[in-house]
């Protein structure tokens, strides 16, 4: 079964793990997104403990690597992520993601899947060679694709086909809910999702309400359970039917959440969690 986790970012706060495992715990998470700039440094074994002693599961960390811009950036970010990858494999981390930008200005769809292909693979063959899954999440809303000179990847099919074609066999999906909803995917398609390791970790939020779907904005959403415009229950159905056991986390996108202190922000997000969470 899936569980509860949290991701500080995602909720508008940017608290290290060592001053937030107490808050995560006693507010019922069971288990804590790492960012690696801050949180995969340090002492291994420090982590470890707070870990242990808070009953915390590591619910994976974000791709340190920037591949969208020029060579020396992504160099400079591939040169790092050893280091990141143990540091994650020593504390037990399973998955790490990323998100594809769904256009391109000047490279067409071929073209940007090679540049992807190319500059993902070592990562996730990397990744793989620490025990960690890769997962990689489209990005579904139409609008985000208006206007644009060249679109790319931003639905199932072709993030499957993106994973196939890295080659290494660890890549899967960070299944977004809004994103989910937005591509026009169907319960169905959890269908091929159904193999062990396909989707590497889980957001869930919600959408405004009376708002065509084709003008919906990414970055403007709510609480899961908010509006219903989303169909959480079906969402949370479909993670069951593909057998789904990692990390679900909110990520709505809230500014108010960011204004309040971290531990009412958590109280919050549990409380529109627990109205949404499957028995």
């Amino acid at each position: 079964m899936f569980y509860k986790a949290v991701a500080p970012g995602n909720i508008g706060h940017g608290v290290k793990f060592l001053d937030a495992a107490e808050l995560v715990a006693r507010h019922g998470y069971e288990g804590f997104f790492f960012d690696a700039g801050k949180d995969l440094s340090g002492s291994v074994s420090q982590t470890k403990e707070l870990l242990a002693q808070y009953k915390l599961k590591p619910a994976g960390f974000g791709l340190p690597v920037e591949y969208r811009k020029g060579e020396k950036e992504y160099e400079e970010g591939m040169a790092k992520l050893p280091a990141y990858a143990k540091f994650a494999q020593e504390i037990g981390i399973k998955g790490c993601v990323t998100w594809i930008f769904p256009f391109h200005d000047r490279l067409t769809y071929s073209e940007n899947f090679e540049l992807h292909r190319r500059r993902l693979a070592p990562a996730a063959q990397l990744l793989k060679d620490h025990g960690i899954n890769f997962g990689m999440e489209f990005l579904g809303p139409k609008k985000l694709r208006r206007n644009v000179k060249f679109e790319f990847v931003h639905d199932l099919d072709g993030m499957l086909e993106l994973c196939d074609a890295l080659g290494t066999g660890n890549c899967g999906i960070l299944m977004d809910a809004w994103h989910w909803h937005m591509a026009g995917q169907t319960f169905e398609d959890f269908d091929k999702l159904a193999q062990p390791g396909k989707i590497v970790c889980v957001h869930v939020m919600d959408a405004p309400p009376n708002i065509p779907d084709e003008e919906q904005e990414d970055l403007v959403r709510r609480l899961p359970g908010a509006t219903g415009v989303i169909n959480i229950a079906e969402f949370f159905a479909g993670l069951r039917k593909a057998n789904y056991d990692g990390p679900v986390m909110v990520e709505p996108f809230e500014r108010f959440l960011s204004q309040v202190p971290f531990e009412e922000s958590l109280k919050i997000v549990m409380k529109a969690l627990n109205k949404v969470w499957p028995d």
